[in-house]
């Protein structure tokens, strides 16, 4: 379609096609400077332009007395035209022209390479007053959002105040430290998917430059798992403030004791199982992250099997206390049942809960029987929620695990990504756009419903990737192509 249009106007001969176009904004000069937007658009032959535009009827017309000035009557307004560096910039005052350019090859040929659509503010070149202005006006509006809500408890409020501040010093020291900020989209036939981006490059020798260094080193350790294996897939290693996130989830663990029989808690010189595992979530909470993950596998009979598992700190402890609590639990056979090591591979012995109901929701998405798996070893606990056969899925996970063929991705701090074609699978029957759901079938038929997003990180940039399978691009498609 856009090849027919454009052979329309000689296929904009003049104009090389090699190069990008898009524009420049510069900051004049005073208190308060103001922005200037100037275009630039590559030309191969000017000759040959001035032909094209000719032939729909808009002339190009040197300027008098004016070395490569020129100028573009539109129907609305003039266009003023500067020659440099093989490319014609344009605006509609001329005065925005009096400078030297940049040559745009200088700038454009690193983003041209990874992107088809691209942006970059050098925030380097950006005056100082300008960039503390901004953080001044974002503090004033986080300002605005801090006080406490009605009905907001004090730990909310804590965590809230202490993470927008958080947010709020990262805005500061990018606006400070940092060298250029990045936008980018890409439509790769290589990966066949779309990718957008948005990252920071930090300045040497700044403390943005010095934390992402140290990022760089650390990701989580369930970054070797691969995202097309799964139909959904999540990971993170997350820091737990002292104050904050850690005293939380203490409190929380001190309050659940008051549910638990005295009998499964014990005292300090006999602690029971249960207190025994308390005793290892605090340890795993006290030492500062959590590292954790949760995917969902499909088995063989269609139904998927969620599986999740978590580091933990004092892991022996915890398997002694999980082992002593179904051994204590089984041969009284309540409801729901407890069976103890049901199975055990590479050190995780894993137990069995059957619920005595689900619920019918449970049933529609993981089958007619679900049951609980859940074991431990010295360093990380287990959790399986599927029916028998996802007792098999959670062996390959762990014997996965163990391997650990694929090494972990430096920086990764974490990843979610989902697959779209199962998700629309449970969706379809009480789908609110049935019309929506039957594109979807169709885009997503052969593959290509795989969206991921996930940080990256090195030694001098962090950003943040969005990716799209190429089934959402048969989805727009289709949705252009149906829209009434």
């Amino acid at each position: 379609m856009i090849k027919g249009f454009l052979a329309q106007y000689r296929n904009l001969e003049g104009l090389d096609k090699t190069k990008p176009l898009g524009a420049f904004v510069f900051l004049e000069k005073g208190i308060s400077p103001q922005p200037v937007v100037v275009g630039f658009i590559p030309v191969k032959s000017l000759d040959e332009l001035t032909q094209t535009l000719g032939e729909v009827g808009f002339l190009i017309n040197p300027v008098e007395g004016q070395a490569d000035r020129y100028t573009l009557a539109l129907p609305t307004f003039t266009l003023h035209i500067k020659m440099a560096h093989g490319y014609a910039f344009l605006q509609i005052k001329s005065e925005a022209l009096d400078r030297e350019f940049y040559n745009p090859d200088e700038f454009t040929s690193a983003l041209a390479k990874e992107y088809d659509i691209a942006g970059a503010l050098f925030l380097s070149n950006v005056p100082e007053p300008m960039r503390l202005m901004a953080v001044d006006l974002a503090s004033a509006r986080v300002d605005e959002q801090l006080p406490q809500k009605p009905g907001e408890d004090d730990l909310k409020y804590k965590g809230r105040k202490e993470t927008t501040l958080l947010m709020l010093k990262q805005f500061e020291r990018v606006a400070q430290d940092g060298a250029q900020l990045t936008i980018g989209y890409a439509l790769s036939k290589e990966k066949k998917n779309i990718q957008l981006h948005l990252g920071v490059t930090a300045r040497p020798d700044t403390l943005l430059r010095k934390e992402f260094e140290q990022l760089s080193k650390t990701s989580s350790q369930y970054s070797y798992l691969n995202e097309k294996s799964s139909d959904y897939l999540g990971y993170a290693i997350l820091p737990l403030r002292k104050d904050i996130e850690q005293k939380a989830l203490i409190e929380l663990l001190e309050k659940s004791k008051s549910d638990v029989p005295p009998v499964l808690l014990g005292d300090d010189e006999n602690p029971g199982p249960v207190a025994k595992m308390l005793k290892s979530a605090k340890a795993t909470i006290e030492a500062g992250t959590l590292d954790a993950q949760i995917q969902m596998l499909q088995t063989s009979k269609g139904k998927p099997a969620l599986i999740a598992s978590m580091k933990i700190s004092e892991g022996e402890t915890y398997k002694q206390g999980q082992q002593e609590l179904f051994d204590l639990l089984e041969p009284n056979e309540p409801t729901p049942k407890f069976e103890a090591n049901v199975a055990e591979i590479d050190g995780v012995t894993i137990h069995s809960v059957t619920p005595p109901d689900s619920g019918q929701q449970a049933k529609d998405l993981f089958g007619d029987n679900p049951m609980i798996f859940i074991g431990s070893n010295s360093e990380e606990l287990w959790l399986t929620i599927g029916e028998a056969e996802s007792l098999e899925q959670l062996k390959k996970a762990i014997s996965r695990n163990k391997i650990q063929s694929t090494p972990r991705k430096p920086g990764s701090l974490f990843l979610v990504s989902i697959k779209f074609n199962p998700l629309i699978a449970m969706i379809e029957e009480n789908a609110k756009d049935p019309d929506f759901v039957e594109s979807a079938k169709v885009a997503f038929a052969s593959g290509g419903d795989l969206m991921t997003i996930y940080p990256k990180i090195t030694a001098d940039q962090a950003s943040l990737n969005l990716e799209f399978g190429e089934g959402f691009i048969r989805l727009i498609s289709l949705a252009i192509a149906n829209r009434k």
